[in-house]
């Protein structure tokens, strides 16, 4: 949390353009408020050029969606406001322009006065729970940190994926399946690829030659939250960052095994902001699918699940070697979007159900594991003895295509 003082910034109307939101923008900042309404939080995002050391910043730009209407918008009071919250010295920023449509405002700060690398990696670093709830209280639903032509260039990409649905994959028996390894001609290295069914995919954009940039590289999955996969669903913007574990980031060749609720948070759908979007489903979770070479693999080894030997988890692999370790190189923060990275988010894989999850078939191993009401520990999204006793009533589940 920033300073309790508040900062006072002085602003003349005439000092910015005022100019309308395009039609891309519009729809972009429309989804962003989608996950604001559902989350309560804030969508934050960052161009690349932040966490990469050999790129200079001269100059960069915070850019705040606000809930606001444009006509009655304080800008005045807002800037005092988030100045103090995020710890921004009002002497080394400036307004850029204010655009009509809720109220998006683009600020830059001057790489003359500030080293804008330091600032943006401390100012991200500040964004805690309780500094994103707080700027939820100023209806803030987007933020942005980095280079606005990477944002507008996100945007584009957007919009076109809503032009070209064909982008995205439906996994099952009547859709997209292959039982086995697939064989294809394609080149993923030496870890075969598996029908992921039950899941949708969405594409991202991360590179002009794809199949040449990824040749030789693996297909794996990393389970997250629910609020970080909705952020990259609703705005279309690759996955920023995570917090590397010891020597690396773990991943694993099953998504099987990555949607156990310990990697990926089942999350029950209840408001009718979700179920706008999810439709008839009841439950969803989130996993990135990732491209690694095998030589950034450092470590592949057993499930750290306690299933031991009692269970099979995935039948297209055994239990000793379905836990992956990538090599982060050293870094605190791993930026899944980069091209150059030692990991590469290529999609965001869906999951919805008209039940919980944990009542499919492939799930049947977690309770042969660790399982529990913990939240910091398992997002179950329901009470475990309430999952249960449904498990042992019968109670099935299915999976839901809309």
């Amino acid at each position: 949390m920033g300073s309790t003082n508040m900062l006072f910034f002085f602003v003349s109307e005439s000092k910015w353009p005022d100019e309308p939101l395009s039609s891309e923008e519009k729809s972009f900042y429309q989804e962003c408020k989608q996950y604001y309404h559902i989350t309560g939080k804030p969508l934050i995002s960052t161009s690349d050029e932040i966490f990469i050391d050999n790129i200079e910043l001269t100059s960069a730009s915070l850019k705040f969606g606000i809930d606001e209407d444009y006509n009655t918008f304080n800008v005045q009071e807002f800037l005092n406001k988030i100045c103090s919250i995020l710890s921004i010295n009002t002497n080394d920023i400036q307004i850029t322009k204010l655009q009509n449509g809720s109220s998006i405002l683009e600020i830059l700060i001057d790489g003359k006065k500030v080293n804008i690398k330091l600032t943006l990696n401390k100012i991200y670093k500040s964004l805690t729970e309780k500094v994103q709830e707080e700027l939820a209280k100023l209806k803030v639903f987007f933020m942005f940190m980095g280079n606005i032509k990477a944002l507008n260039d996100k945007q584009k990409f957007r919009s076109e994926i809503k032009l070209h649905p064909q982008w995205n994959r439906v996994y099952d028996v009547g859709h997209i399946h292959w039982t086995g390894a697939l064989q294809d001609g394609r080149d993923r290295g030496k870890y075969a690829y598996f029908c992921p069914i039950g899941w949708k995919r969405h594409a991202f954009d991360v590179s002009d030659n794809y199949d040449e940039k990824f040749k030789g590289w693996s297909i794996c999955y990393h389970g997250t939250k629910f609020d970080y996969g909705l952020s990259i669903l609703l705005s279309g913007l690759a996955p920023a960052r995570i917090a590397a574990l010891g020597k690396g980031i773990y991943a694993s060749q099953s998504i099987i095994y990555s949607t156990h609720p310990r990697y990926a948070e089942i999350k029950r759908i209840q408001s009718s902001d979700e179920k706008t979007f999810f439709k008839n489903g009841k439950y969803v979770q989130f996993v990135l699918q990732c491209r690694v070479h095998p030589n950034n693999i450092i470590v592949v080894g057993p499930e750290t699940l306690e299933v031991d030997g009692k269970v099979t988890i995935d039948p297209n692999l055994t239990n000793n070697v379905i836990e992956w370790v990538i090599d982060a190189k050293n870094k605190d923060l791993m930026d899944f979007s980069d091209p150059s990275s030692t990991i590469v988010c290529t999609g965001l894989m869906i999951r919805v159900t008209d039940n919980h999850p944990g009542l499919l078939t492939e799930s049947q191993w977690w309770y042969s594991g660790h399982i529990c009401n913990n939240k910091n520990c398992c997002c179950l999204g329901i009470d475990l003895s309430e999952l249960m006793k449904q498990k042992n009533n019968g109670v099935k589940c299915n999976f839901i295509y809309e």
